[in-house]
């Protein structure tokens, strides 16, 4: 039986550079926050948004390439990782409130 890919390659590539793109934001974001965290204080909060966005991306990608019957698991996967860059944001925004407050 021949599996349908429902995410074109277009939009697979992109959002590949929108994955690599963020990964080095988080990278270079994590550390210029950790060398000198009185300064770049509000960076904490821009890498737990980053963060979110990354596993949501990611989740999407997944949940959108395994969209029949037979890959359910590869559909939870995603569905986690969806979850947990919500919590992520979660964090995020606790993060923010606490610096800016």
């Amino acid at each position: 039986m021949a599996k349908i890919n429902t995410v074109s390659r277009g939009t697979a590539k992109n959002l590949d550079f929108i994955h690599i793109v963020l990964g080095i934001v988080i990278i270079v974001m994590s550390v210029m926050a950790f060398t000198n965290p009185v300064d770049n204080m509000v960076l904490f909060p821009l890498i737990f948004f980053a963060a979110a966005a990354l596993k949501i991306i990611c989740g999407v990608t997944v949940v959108s390439r395994y969209d029949t019957e037979h890959d359910k698991k590869q559909r939870f996967r995603g569905s986690l990782q969806i979850v947990a860059g919500m919590i992520i944001f979660g964090i995020g925004i606790i993060s923010a409130v606490s610096i800016w407050f």
